[in-house]
C-alpha cells in the first residue's frame, strides 16, 4: 500500500482549508463594512493565491480556475478578468519562454555557462566566485529565473559529478545554492529578470498607467540592492558550504561558435541594448522582449522551428503571469484594494515623517506575506494597495511601488521563491543546506544592506514628493 507522504499532504491540506474558506467568502453574508464585491474578491484571492502557493495543480490551471470563478461567481468584467493578456508584462514572458528555448536549443547557453565555470580552476572558492557571477549576468540577456535554473541545474550538477561531490555533500549545496540564489534575488534589480517584478510592472501599468523604465529601475535597485545581494551569495556560499573538491577538474575543449550560436548572440546583444537604453527610445521591455522572440521565430534565422511553438513550448508561465496580474486588476476594480488598504494602514502605522519606519514596514510586510503566496503573488496583493499606502506616507507613488522590490530579498524557507525551491529540487539538494542559506541571508540583508539601501534612497530624494 502507498502511502501520502507530508510533503504532498501538508500542500492538499492547505489548499483545501483555503478552498473552504474562500468559498465561504464567496457565499456568506457580507462582513460589517465590506463591500459584497470586495468580499467576493478576496474569497477568490485566497482560493487561487493558495493553488499557486502550494502548487497541488499547475499554475496555468489556477489561473484558469481564476478565470473561470472570476467571470462566473465573482461577476467580474472580463475586461478586468482578462487584463493580463493586455498588459506587457504578460507577452515579457512570451519573449523569455521563446529566448530561453532559443538559448538552450542553440547550446548557446551551456557554452557560454560551462566555458566560464570550468575555467575557473583555483579551488572551492574560484568555482563558487565563478557559479555565482555566471548565474547573475544570464539575467541579462535570459528574462526567465526559472529559465536560468533549469539551464544551469544540469551543468552544476555535472560539474560537482566532475569534482568528486557527493549527493548529500557541503560542497555541491553550496555550488547549486550559489546558482540558484545569485540568479534569482540579485537578479531582482533587473526589470525584465525576475517574475515579481514582471508582475509589478504590469500591475503598475494596468491599474496606475506608470511604465518602469530599465535603466532607471536597475540604477535604483542594482546600486545597493542587487550588487550587496550578489556580494552576500557568494559570501554565503564561500562560508557556509566550504569543502575542497575532492578531485580536480580538467577543462573540456569546445570548437568555434556554430552560425546559429552567432546570429543569437547577436540577437541578445541587440535586446540587451535596446532593455538598456529604453529611457532613449521609449520601447517598453516586453515589446523588445516581443520584438527578439519575432526574429528567433523567423525561418531565415532557424534559431526556433516554428513547430517548437505547437509541440513543445510550454506556455503554463505566460497563463499564470495572466491570471495573477489579472487578479490584481480585480482587487483593484472589487474595491477589496481599498478595503484593505485602509486596514492595512491602520494595522501597521504607515504615516508621514517616519521614512524608516515605512521603508521597513512594507518589506515585512511583503516577506511575511510571501510565506503564503510566493514572492510571485506579492505584487499582485499589495500592488493595488500602494496608492493608499503612498497617500498616508507622504510619498510619490512609484516611490511606494518601487519599496516592494525591497520584500522580494526576504526569504525565510525556499519555497517562498520557486526558481531557488526548483533548483534545489532539480539538484537533490537537501532542504536543511536551504533553510541555512535562507536564514543567514536575509538576516544579514536585513541588519546591513537594507539600511544602506535606505539610506541610498534618501539621498536620491525618493522619500520626497515632487513639489512639497
Amino acid at each position: 500500500m502507498v502511502t501520502a507522504t507530508p510533503q504532498k499532504t501538508v500542500p492538499k491540506v492547505i489548499a483545501g482549508g483555503a478552498a473552504l474558506f474562500g468559498g465561504a467568502l464567496l457565499f456568506l453574508p457580507v462582513f460589517d463594512g465590506m463591500p459584497l464585491m470586495a468580499q467576493q474578491a478576496l474569497g477568490l484571492v485566497v482560493i487561487c493565491a493558495s493553488l499557486w502557493a502550494t502548487e497541488v495543480v499547475p499554475a496555468h490551471l489556477a489561473s484558469f480556475i481564476f478565470f473561470f470563478l472570476a467571470l462566473v461567481v465573482g461577476g467580474q468584467p472580463a475586461s478586468v478578468v482578462f487584463s493580463g493578456f493586455h498588459s506587457g508584462a504578460t507577452w515579457l514572458i512570451f519573449g523569455g519562454i521563446v529566448l530561453g528555448y532559443a538559448i538552450n536549443s542553440t547550446g548557446l547557453g551551456a557554452r557560454f555557462a560551462e566555458g566560464l565555470i570550468s575555467r575557473r580552476d583555483h579551488g572551492y572558492s574560484g568555482l563558487i566566485i565563478g557559479i555565482g557571477i555566471v548565474a547573475f549576468l544570464l539575467a541579462f540577456v535570459m528574462p526567465s529565473a526559472m529559465g536560468r535554473v533549469v539551464l544551469l541545474v544540469p551543468i552544476i550538477s555535472a560539474l560537482a559529478d566532475k569534482l568528486g561531490y557527493g549527493r548529500d555533500s557541503k560542497g555541491r549545496a553550496g555550488m547549486v545554492l550559489t546558482m540558484v540564489f545569485a540568479t534569482a534575488l540579485p537578479a531582482c534589480a533587473i526589470l525584465p529578470a525576475a517574475v515579481p517584478n514582471i508582475i509589478l510592472s504590469g500591475a503598475a501599468e494596468s491599474i496606475y498607467g506608470i511604465t518602469f523604465r530599465y535603466g532607471e529601475f536597475l540604477f535604483l535597485h542594482l546600486t545597493v540592492f542587487g550588487s550587496l545581494s550578489l556580494l552576500l551569495v557568494l559570501g554565503l556560499g564561500l562560508t557556509l558550504f566550504r569543502e575542497a573538491p575532492p578531485r580536480r577538474l580538467v577543462p573540456e575543449t569546445r570548437g568555434a561558435l556554430s552560425g546559429v550560436e552567432k546570429r543569437l548572440m547577436g540577437v541578445l546583444a541587440l535586446t540587451l541594448l535596446f532593455w538598456a537604453t529604453d529611457t532613449f527610445h521609449g520601447v517598453a521591455p516586453a515589446w523588445v522582449a516581443l520584438g527578439a522572440a519575432v526574429v528567433c521565430l523567423l525561418p531565415v534565422t532557424h534559431l526556433v522551428p516554428a513547430s517548437v511553438m505547437v509541440e513543445k513550448v510550454n506556455y503554463g508561465p505566460w497563463f499564470f503571469v495572466a491570471g495573477i496580474v489579472g487578479m490584481g486588476a480585480m482587487v483593484s476594480h472589487s474595491g477589496l484594494g481599498d478595503y484593505l488598504g485602509e486596514h492595512l494602514i491602520r494595522s501597521i502605522g504607515i504615516a508621514p515623517n517616519q521614512d524608516a519606519y515605512n521603508f521597513f514596514a512594507i518589506i515585512l510586510t511583503g516577506g511575511f506575506l510571501s510565506l503564503g503566496v510566493n514572492y510571485a503573488g506579492v505584487p499582485a496583493i499589495l500592488s493595488p494597495l500602494m496608492g493608499d499606502l503612498a497617500a498616508a506616507a507622504g510619498w510619490p507613488l512609484e516611490t511606494m511601488l518601487m519599496n516592494q522590490v525591497a520584500g522580494f530579498f526576504f526569504i525565510l524557507i525556499p519555497y517562498q521563491v520557486a526558481p531557488i525551491f526548483t533548483g534545489m529540487l532539480l539538484a537533490g539538494i537537501p532542504q536543511r543546506y536551504g533553510f541555512r542559506m535562507c536564514l543567514s541571508y536575509t538576516a544579514i540583508h536585513l541588519l546591513v544592506v537594507t539600511p544602506l539601501n535606505f539610506l541610498w534612497w534618501r539621498s536620491l530624494g525618493m522619500f520626497v514628493t515632487p513639489g512639497s
